[in-house]
């Protein structure tokens, strides 16, 4: 039992406790922020977070610190983003999924891991717990883009509004088609993931919705403030109603998500947050995330 506790110390110690560094995963140099390993106890969950859109690992600095309090945490830059390498291949969800994978193989992080992710990075963790079912004990969503959506679905909102057929038809085909572009090897990184969504949502996310869901709880933070200015919105609908009968349709098939999982799962919905949670309200979900590790004590 001393020799595998021993072994155990060892593997935490190839970790660098609480510090950012680079970090080679198939030839490419990833920037990382790890932090609580210290404190780790053999088969405790570590908390993975998983960046928005195009966003470095800095948009979790309101709550690392304060999460690596209780649970062991590990936040990183995707290829083009942040500080590290740019990587001339398209980030689909499995090729993210399985980079994360080789990450956490070289740092010697072991499962299980809690997955965090914001809104492009809800994507990417549901791609992750699918691939990897065994290795995540808990799923954490804040305000991601929506994987279980529909080109019906998003139709479906402006019929509710009373906008015309052909008016609704023109909308999708400019949100998903007109704007395609050819693949620009200058550019991968933030825009080559505006791609890759835009790539999922025309085929209604066929590729995440394949994938198991792993049976753990599922925790949702929904932002309920519209913050677009005047002066941005769309001239062609009332995007603030839009917002709330969006918001609406996709907390109800979130809920038919967090059902799936026998685990539990808890949705919450913060009316003074816009989507950026974790910085309008990071006690919220500070808060949270350590009820889901305690849940898993038990």
């Amino acid at each position: 039992m001393k020799i595998v506790f021993i072994l155990y110390l060892f593997a935490l110690s190839s970790v660098a406790f609480g510090q950012e560094k680079l970090v080679n995963v198939n030839g490419s140099n990833y920037h990382v922020l790890v932090k609580g390993f210290e404190n780790r106890r053999e088969n405790a969950p570590v908390i993975i977070f998983e960046n928005g859109m195009g966003v470095d690992l800095g948009n979790w600095k309101k709550i690392t610190d304060q999460v690596s309090s209780f649970a062991p945490v590990l936040a990183y830059d995707r290829a083009g983003v942040g500080k590290t390498d740019k990587i001339f291949k398209m980030p689909t969800t499995k090729f993210v999924a399985e980079n994360l994978h080789d990450l956490l193989k070289v740092l010697k992080i072991a499962p299980p891991y809690i997955l965090v992710g914001h809104s492009l990075g809800g994507v990417y963790i549901r791609s992750f717990a699918g691939l990897y079912p065994n290795e995540v004990s808990g799923l954490v969503f804040i305000d991601p883009a929506d994987f279980t959506e529909t080109k019906n679905d998003w139709n479906a909102i402006f019929r509710t509004m009373g906008v015309p057929e052909k008016k609704i038809d023109d909308m999708l085909y400019t949100r998903l088609y007109q704007q395609k572009q050819k693949v620009d090897s200058l550019n991968f990184g933030p825009w080559s993931e505006r791609l890759v969504l835009n790539d999922l949502r025309i085929t209604d996310f066929a590729e995440i919705s394949k994938l198991p869901l792993p049976n753990v709880p599922i925790y949702f933070f929904v932002g309920g403030k519209f913050e677009v200015p005047p002066e941005q919105r769309s001239k062609d609908f009332d995007q603030e109603a839009f917002f709330h009968i969006k918001n609406n349709a996709n907390i109800e098939r979130w809920k038919k998500l967090m059902y799936a999982s026998n685990k539990g799962g808890t949705l919450i919905y913060l009316t003074n947050s816009g989507h950026y949670v974790h910085w309008d309200d990071p006690k919220s979900v500070i808060n949270n995330i350590k009820i889901l590790v305690e849940s898993l004590k038990e």
